[in-house]
């Protein structure tokens, strides 16, 4: 892996993944073992014009002294006030925002006592919940990426570390990120422009209800009249286009929170509460999941269901074949990030209100409630596509329509 390579990936970032414009404030959300990636993007950002670059760092391994040290409630309960008004005042002056997966800490986390690690997740939630709103609801822009590591290879390929993984890594990642075209700046913006017109296709059918069918899967999640397909290329409040997720294949929506019924089986691993779990399933009625199980730890899927209401409804619906590059690599990667884009998902918790024709009016909670909007702090991703899967849908004149067949889209 060399460092030219690096170099091309910070500019895909910087140039498509956020479109940073001149004069334009950037900050970098980073675990502390991705510093030197998070460092050569900084460095990119200003020969881009940047204005100014903060990075946010952060640590599991701090996160999980303090879990195993807590002594009393209200060590846990605690959040400062500077990370709210830092939101607050990149929110009013438009600043850029990246943020790098921390997956070199990847099971860090693991094993620890979930009733406080949910209670940290919801406090840090609801006191970031601001800038949470204007992410999904895309009044600034902002890119999730992954940074290639040792230790994030090792997950990946089931290995003990050594020296060449990291590369091996890196040569599926330069595929499924197209940096092995000439220009990949342009090829992301192509992509873009197709998952753009994806979305229109599905937002022109007037969809009532999706049905997926699958091994073990049988599942009806029902739209609103005034949902409104998204993917690719995203407008952000200031006008510009930008690509919110680097990788992505997906095109999605936001459902009615309460019309999903049926029965799901979660076809990759999902990593919940810092814990992965593997062999999910829900059973849904009348939007809310009812009964749920996993291979273990299923009380790690109890604590996340507590958080709050909104964590046992659906906040999302996402389309993917399995012309995905991701899906293509044959690799499951072990981030939601990459992983979602290998199948069709669905998110439990927080629903995303720029899936509304009429977005500019969901503001407060009562008006993501009043728009069947889902609200909650959390939002979880759940593959549920595999090349078994089949998606039909019912518009609102009754008409049926085949989506996917087999895993690929036929629309």
């Amino acid at each position: 892996m060399e460092k030219e390579d690096l170099k091309k990936y910070c500019e895909l970032i910087v140039k498509a993944g956020v479109n940073l414009y001149e004069g334009q404030n950037l900050a970098i959300g980073c675990g502390i073992r991705n510093a030197d990636f998070a460092l050569m993007l900084a460095d990119t950002a200003y020969e881009c014009g940047a204005g100014y670059v903060d990075i946010i760092f952060n640590s599991n391994e701090l996160t999980r002294s303090r879990v195993d040290h807590a002594k009393k409630a209200a060590n846990i309960n605690f959040m400062p006030n500077y990370p709210i008004s830092r939101g607050f005042e990149q929110i009013a002056n438009d600043w850029a925002f990246i943020r790098i997966d921390n997956l070199e800490e990847i099971n860090v986390l693991k094993s620890l006592d979930a009733n406080i690690l949910s209670t940290i997740t919801k406090n840090e939630q609801s006191a970031l919940k601001a800038m949470s709103k204007a992410i999904a609801s895309a009044k600034i822009a902002w890119c999730i990426v992954a940074a290639p590591g040792l230790n994030w290879a090792a997950k990946v390929f089931d290995s003990e570390p050594y020296s060449e993984l990291e590369n091996k890594l890196w040569d599926s990642l330069t595929k499924i990120l197209r940096l092995d075209k000439p220009n990949p700046v342009k090829e992301w913006k192509n992509l873009g422009k197709k998952l753009v017109k994806r979305g229109n296709l599905l937002t022109d059918l007037k969809i009532d209800k999706l049905v997926f069918t699958g091994p073990d899967t049988d599942l009806e999640i029902g739209l609103t009249r005034n949902a409104v397909w998204r993917g690719g290329l995203v407008k952000a409040q200031n006008g510009r286009e930008f690509i919110p997720n680097l990788p992505t294949e997906e095109v999605f929506t936001c459902p009615d929170f309460s019309r999903t019924n049926g029965k799901v089986k979660v076809t990759k691993p999902v990593k919940v509460l810092e814990n992965l779990l593997t062999g999910i399933w829900f059973e849904f009625k009348d939007g809310k999941v009812v009964d749920f199980g996993t291979d273990d730890n299923r009380e790690i899927l109890e604590k996340y269901f507590e958080i709050d209401e909104g964590a046992s409804y659906l906040g999302e619906v996402a389309l993917v074949d399995i012309n995905s590059e991701v899906y293509k690599s044959g690799l499951i990667l072990n981030s939601i990030l990459y992983d979602e884009n290998a199948a069709c998902h669905i998110a439990l918790g927080r629903g995303i209100p720029m899936c509304f024709s009429n977005k500019d009016e969901i503001i407060t909670p009562a008006d993501m409630r009043l728009n069947k909007c889902n609200e909650s702090v959390v939002h979880t991703d759940f593959m549920i596509g595999s090349e078994f899967i089949n998606v039909k849908a019912t518009d609102y004149d009754g008409l049926d329509h085949q989506i996917i067949k087999d895993g690929l889209f036929v629309i």
